[in-house]
């Protein structure tokens, strides 16, 4: 499966690595897409879904719009509202 990585996410990648809690890699972004450990539908965009990965007590996110053979990867963040909500413990 191809990723595909837009100028925004770009961008806020090099922004999210100077302020993160923990490296972020290429290799964790990959696995958040392809291995999340939860993924749920974007309540303002029906195409997209936001893939959860659990770092270091904290909600590492990365939207994504699934297109078949590739994967567009649109943001990335550490989500504290779902961290505040306990699913991310």
């Amino acid at each position: 499966m191809r990723i595909i990585y837009t100028r925004h996410f770009c961008e806020q990648l090099e922004e999210r690595k100077r302020n993160s809690p923990v490296p972020l890699t290429i290799e964790l972004i990959e696995d958040t897409i392809k291995n999340p450990d939860l993924v749920m539908q974007d309540p303002k965009y029906s195409k997209r879904e936001w893939r959860i990965k659990k770092v270091a007590g904290r909600c590492f996110k990365v939207i994504v719009e699934d297109m078949g053979k590739e994967i567009v990867a649109i943001t990335l963040m550490f989500d504290r509202t779902l961290r505040r909500k306990g699913l991310c413990r």
